[in-house]
């Protein structure tokens, strides 16, 4: 893995009111709660990840826009994959200025391989095959379950505020993968995306959730720094729900909802009681 530290700044063309009206505008956050500096260190570094998450969203959409491009697919979906970039491009704007508020200098730590998306030599179809169920049938299923769970954890706040505009997008996100899904198994897509069979298909979701099932989403610094309850709530000032809470939401998220989306889609893969599961 190679990291790669990006500055996220801004140029002349800020000032412009015309070129500005297009970028998003973030809220107002004001005075910042009366917090430790362990507290609101966490929270910057937080905010920070998300920031390198969503702009790294960016370019997994911009894959998708290329691999539907090529391989000739309907208007409509490169329309969709063009405004979920833009999506993904305003939330990692938004996610910077609430990192900036809390004190971050705007450089990034993103790694090279994640933010390059570099295709494989696999056939264009399943590439694409791959993102549709993996990146989108399972990964934003599992990222909406989450900024749900975050907005009902969390007090109001203008980082609240932040996630709200976020989930609203999300919303599309977490619809593309199994509504397209659904048109390849009904074979609406044969022409330019060929229906590879249930099991295929089955199969590329139950790697992508074990593969994330095997990731730790929450760091160890901030779960001893939660243990603490006046901690804890200063963070969720901050935008940042309870660390186990949240480990245990994407598990159950795993298990759960994104077996509900799939079967929405008409394809079966095992759920589970994600209590027994949650660490």
């Amino acid at each position: 893995m190679t990291d790669l530290i990006l500055d996220f700044d801004t140029s002349g063309l800020d000032a412009d009111p015309i070129c500005r009206r297009r970028r998003p505008t973030a809220p107002d956050f004001g005075v910042l709660p009366d917090v430790s500096a362990a507290v609101l260190e966490a929270a910057r570094l937080n905010w920070e990840a998300r920031a390198a998450a969503e702009y790294i969203g960016v370019m997994v959409a911009r894959k998708l826009h290329g691999l539907l491009v090529d391989l000739g697919a309907p208007l409509d979906l490169q329309t969709l994959a063009l405004a979920m970039l833009l999506d993904e491009q305003r939330h990692a704007e938004l996610c910077l200025a609430a990192a900036l508020s809390l004190g971050s200098d705007g450089a990034l730590v993103v790694d090279l391989d994640e933010l390059q998306q570099a295709r494989t030599a696999a056939p264009l179809d399943h590439q694409l095959l791959e993102m549709v169920v993996g990146t989108y049938a399972v990964g934003e299923v599992c990222a909406l379950a989450l900024v749900k769970h975050t907005l009902k954890a969390l007090p109001d706040s203008p980082y609240r505020t932040v996630l709200k505009r976020v989930a609203a997008d999300e919303v599309l996100h977490a619809r593309f993968g199994p509504l397209l899904l659904a048109e390849v198994r009904a074979g609406r897509t044969a022409q330019w995306l060929p229906n590879p069979g249930d099991a295929a298909l089955r199969r590329l979701a139950e790697d992508t959730r074990a593969a994330m099932l095997r990731r730790d989403v929450v760091e160890a610094d901030e779960v001893d720094l939660a243990a603490d309850p006046t901690a804890a709530a200063g963070l969720a000032q901050l935008g940042v729900p309870h660390p186990l809470a949240f480990r245990s939401a994407y598990v159950a998220a795993l298990h759960v909802a994104v077996p509900a989306a799939l079967q929405r889609a008409g394809l079966e893969i095992s759920s589970a009681d994600a209590t027994k599961r949650s660490p």
